[in-house]
């Protein structure tokens, strides 16, 4: 084989490449050297590569070279630097913990030390150091002054400011064991990774001062099991209230910076009545904090999985509050003694992160191909602004990642052939769960809105939750399996449920026709089923961000989208992103329809609408008219067909609930200066779909203020199935919809350079 320097363009078969980004999802030096691959095949040259990836041209000119002589073989070696790497040991323990992919059961050292980018003999002087090796089971030793063992342990409560922190260690008594089911190293190396992410994003936030001493700083974070973190005193009161709350625990607590101001602190707020003090632990310099809270809480994970996954979630989410609005507080988190980190401190869970795209540019890149459906990469620049250098390097990572793939060339007049990108509709899945008064169903749908499995369950008397939950996780479980075969990620579970809801709980508060429902903790219970990350949305909420995600191009702006089924209500996108509200319950729309058409109590509030709840209305009303409409399940769907056939009587019930129904559309149009309105739902079958839509475009486009100025498009919902569909996408919508942080605080790396 001839040397790669040599060759102006060399040659990979399909196979080759396929193997090589294959090679190259197993972490980010192997990601450079694969690139390093691809640039030689598509003819760049050595100082281009070298450029365009930040690495010398010795760099590219050794692994190329030894690509060339001894194929994937010859990538993994690296070069010697002349000095080791300065290396976090907490993180290499951490990795260690979180688990190898399938289909290998623990880290061989080499394939670890080739995974981190570090030595064997540094790697294995890590495990050594930490009294761990890399089989399942095995429990770290914290190599603090003095050394604390992590068998038994757990996190109590963290505070952190930079790479000051102080983690708070509870040692459980020896009686309680391992609870709830055990982990496998798909879900600790997905809890891990969102985890590192968020802990590793507070330990580089920087709040400015709030005065001359560090340690007083305002720590005012509240615990997302509900226990309010003290103010001020820096960690000293949270160490104290820990101590409180956990009684029955010895604590120990690891320091990373002045111990003798955190103990000054602690004193200050010392219960003398205590039945002990807590042993401290004097952080070492080749640890950081947030890594050792990582191997802390895969150490819990994995004695204690059952009750620690809740907590887990709940730190890994406060974390992300804190790091995305940070002020002049430090970062403080207490774990509460019952239920802990049941409730998490955000409306909009975002917690899939398994593809690591922290790039604002890499979403935005992934948001112009979907809407697109395909584009070059010449396309992309003019329509995301980036340079095509920013492009070409985007574009080469996700290629090598396996998140796109290469169409067909396609000639644009003189010059090089435009490379179309698209989609790899298998390189991940998601799960999507709808329950509904009348049933439960569950899709699997890949990447590009492909259903992949679909999975029905009638309710036909009992729909108690404990019933609900124990079916919703079994047709879930088995839809996951399939989608596993069929794509290279899961990222993870949407429910659609009826609302209202707290969605930053995840909590569901006695929707209609539900007995038994009143305070549900459905977001942690499935979490804890399910092995995975959920999110828990109102189930038209779920099916607007369906119809975005699967849309395309028509489906870009701001728009409504009016859910009818059991009930009525709307998801709306506005500036680009859904808008749930501050509780996860915008959209309702029964009082508008009340208020519209008049309809107000003796107090002069509004009432309860029946056509708000489109299928039982077009049932009673249609026996009301003497239509002989049969019971059970299949009523609703037996008037629609009637309708369809011409009745008279049929078709006057359907236009009347249709009529009051865009009553409320004229108030949401009113109220949000929209021009588009997708109208959907169980209610909205093929045989009356255009019943529906007419009576709604008439009213939207006659009545609202500013009918003179603005057409409303009324058009149909394109996803069949939309909230179980809609449900899936919102996993999608999480992991790949580009955002910039909140108050002011833009992405890094969103300028138009990359």
């Amino acid at each position: 084989m001839r040397d790669m320097d040599e060759m102006s363009k060399p040659v990979l078969s399909d196979r080759d490449r396929e193997a090589l980004r294959a090679w190259a999802r197993g972490g980010p030096e192997r990601s450079v050297r694969a690139r390093i691959v691809l640039d030689a095949e598509a003819g760049l040259s050595v100082s281009g590569s070298a450029r365009a990836l930040g690495i010398s041209r010795p760099t590219v000119t050794t692994w190329r070279k030894r690509y060339a002589a001894e194929g994937l073989a010859g990538l993994e070696h690296r070069p010697r630097s002349g000095r080791p790497p300065q290396v976090d040991e907490a993180d290499v323990v951490a990795a260690t913990l979180a688990g190898p992919p399938a289909p290998a059961r623990t880290w061989s050292a080499r394939a670890l030390a080739d995974r981190l980018g570090i030595s064997h003999t540094t790697l294995t002087g890590v495990w050594r150091r930490w009294q761990v090796g890399p089989g399942e089971g095995s429990l770290p030793t914290v190599p603090a002054d003095p050394a604390l063992p992590c068998a038994r342990a757990e996190l109590l409560a963290v505070w952190a400011r930079g790479d000051r922190a102080v983690l708070v260690i509870g040692e459980a008594p020896a009686a309680e064991g391992q609870r709830g089911r055990a982990t496998d190293a798909d879900e600790r190396r997905a809890r891990h990774a969102a985890l590192a992410a968020q802990l590793d994003r507070v330990r580089d936030t920087e709040p400015p001062r709030a005065g001359p001493s560090a340690t007083a700083a305002h720590a005012h974070a509240v615990s997302p099991g509900g226990v309010p973190a003290p103010r001020d005193q820096g960690p000293g009161a949270l160490i104290a209230t820990t101590a409180a709350r956990h009684p029955r625990r010895t604590l120990h607590v690891i320091a990373w910076g002045d111990e003798a101001a955190y103990r000054a602190t602690t004193d200050g707020h010392q219960d003398h009545d205590a039945p002990h003090e807590a042993g401290w632990h004097r952080a070492d310099s080749t640890m950081s904090w947030s890594a050792t809270a990582c191997t802390v809480a895969l150490a819990e994970l994995a004695q204690f999985p059952g009750r620690f996954r809740p907590v887990l979630h709940a730190l890994t989410e406060a974390a992300r509050a804190y790091a995305d609005a940070p002020d002049d507080s430090a970062f403080s988190w207490q774990r509460s003694e019952t239920r802990a980190g049941r409730t998490p401190p955000r409306p909009v869970p975002r917690a899939f992160n398994q593809l690591a795209l922290g790039s604002y540019n890499e979403k935005l890149v992934i948001e112009s191909i979907r809407e697109a459906g395909a584009l070059s990469r010449v396309e992309i620049a003019e329509q995301t602004g980036l340079t095509p250098q920013a492009v070409s390097r985007i574009t080469r990572n996700l290629l090598t990642a396996g998140l796109l793939a290469e169409d067909g060339r396609q000639s644009a007049g003189a010059g090089k052939p435009r490379v179309p990108l698209r989609l790899r509709p298998d390189a991940a899945s998601a799960i999507g769960v709808h329950l509904d008064p009348e049933m439960i169903s569950v899709v699997a749908v890949d990447l590009c809105g492909g259903i992949l499995d679909r999975r029905q369950m009638h309710l036909f008397e009992r729909r108690d939750p404990g019933w609900c939950l124990e079916h919703m996780t079994r047709l879930a479980l088995e839809s996951a399996a399939v989608a596993r075969q069929a794509s290279e990620a899961l990222l993870g579970v949407g429910v659609a449920v009826p609302g209202p809801v707290d969605a930053r709980a995840g909590i569901v508060l006695d929707p209609p026709l539900f007995d038994g429902w009143e305070q549900v903790e459905l977001k942690a219970e499935l979490i804890e089923r399910l092995g995975t990350a959920v999110i828990v949305e109102k189930d038209a909420t779920a099916a607007a961000i369906g119809e975005r995600w699967l849309g395309a191009a028509d489906r870009a702006g701001d728009f409504v989208y009016l859910y009818l089924g059991a009930g009525a209500g709307s998801g709306a996108f506005l500036n680009g992103d859904v808008y749930r509200g501050t509780t996860g319950n915008a959209g309702e729309m029964g009082e508008l329809c009340a208020i519209r058409a008049g309809l107000l109590t003796d107090e002069g509030g509004p009432r309860m609408v029946a056509e708000c709840a489109p299928m039982s209305a077009v049932v009673e009303q249609a026996g009301e008219a003497g239509l002989m409409v049969p019971r059970g399940d299949g009523a609703y769907d037996w008037v629609c067909e009637a309708a369809a056939r011409g009745d008279d009587r049929a078709v006057t019930v359907l236009e009347n609930v249709a009529r009051t129904v865009a009553l409320g559309a004229v108030g949401i149009i009113d109220l949000l200066d929209v021009e588009l309105l997708v109208v959907g739902g169980p209610a909205v079958l093929p045989s009356v779909a255009d019943l529906y839509l007419g009576q709604i475009s008439a009213a939207v486009n006659r009545f609202p203020v500013a009918r003179r100025v603005r057409d409303v498009h009324v058009a149909q919902s394109r996803p069949n199935q939309a909230a179980e569909v809609g449900a899936a996408s919102s996993v999608f919508h999480s992991a790949f919809t580009p955002r910039l942080s909140p108050r002011g605080r833009s992405a890094r790396g969103a300028s138009a350079h990359g």
